[in-house]
């Protein structure tokens, strides 16, 4: 009686191992397919030399902002680093033109209206900012190959009139950001993430960029056409019309003016 319990047991055991086995297997299976698609999208837009080589951006923009239901021309340049960003904005709205600058050093987050400059202190600010920054980053696709990185599969769908395949991409402690690449190109079409609205009016929203027009800059492809999107209704739609990319940026370039 015990030997064929034993065997029972062992045979369950066996079983289970099998089941386990080949579900771990699929999950491989799976992971490789979409570092493999990774792998794709970062040889497409420069590869991952050059992308990491280039931590930071110099671009311009133009377009239209709606917020609240109020559509303003914006034209500005923003300054980008991992953790480190600088947007200079002329806004003109009702006839009235203003001048914003906002800034993150890192540690300090600020922005200045017409000459009047504030440093916001507040954690959870601080806080939705990293986190933004973060998803910005996953969407350079610097170090995606990481396996702290994990990665599941989306599917396909119709984006922009492109057929798209996507990716989520998970790190622990972070935001879930998933990445949609167009299926011939292999060039990234949508980022997406849930984050706080960025006009403070919606709490959380599903925050969607939309990209288009690729060029090639300093070898690197970068898009000449963006939209933005919060819970499926456009936001901002813009022009960029230069990006430079940098080795480095001087942490002076962030400061509080």
């Amino acid at each position: 009686m015990l030997r064929t319990g034993t065997m029972i047991v062992a045979t369950l055991a066996l079983a289970g191992w099998t089941m386990s086995s080949s579900t771990m297997s699929s999950a491989r299976a799976q992971d490789d397919e979409l570092r493999a698609l990774v792998a794709k999208a970062t040889k497409a837009h420069g590869g991952k030399e050059l992308l990491k080589k280039y931590q930071g951006a110099q671009v311009k923009y133009k377009g239209k902002v709606d917020s609240m239901g109020v559509m303003a021309d914006v034209e500005g340049e923003i300054y980008v680093y991992p953790e480190r960003m600088k947007n200079t904005i002329a806004v003109e709205v009702n006839g009235m033109n203003i001048k914003i600058q906002q800034g993150f050093d890192g540690k300090a987050l600020w922005i200045d209206v017409m000459g009047m400059s504030q440093v916001i202190d507040d954690a959870d600010k601080i806080k939705d900012m990293k986190e933004n920054m973060y998803a910005e980053q996953v969407g350079n696709l610097v170090d995606l190959d990481n396996k702290e990185y994990r990665l599941g599969a989306l599917g396909e769908m119709k984006i922009k009139d492109k057929d798209a395949v996507g990716i989520r991409v998970s790190k622990e402690g972070k935001r879930d950001v998933n990445l949609w690449f167009d299926k011939k190109t292999h060039l990234l079409v949508k980022h997406e993430f849930r984050g706080k609205d960025p006009f403070g009016q919606q709490g959380e929203v599903n925050n969607e960029k939309y990209f288009t027009g690729y060029k090639d800059v300093m070898g690197v492809q970068t898009p000449a056409h963006m939209e933005v999107h919060n819970d499926g209704k456009k936001i901002v739609e813009l022009e960029i019309t230069e990006t430079r990319y940098h080795e480095k940026l001087d942490d002076s370039t962030f400061a509080k003016p």
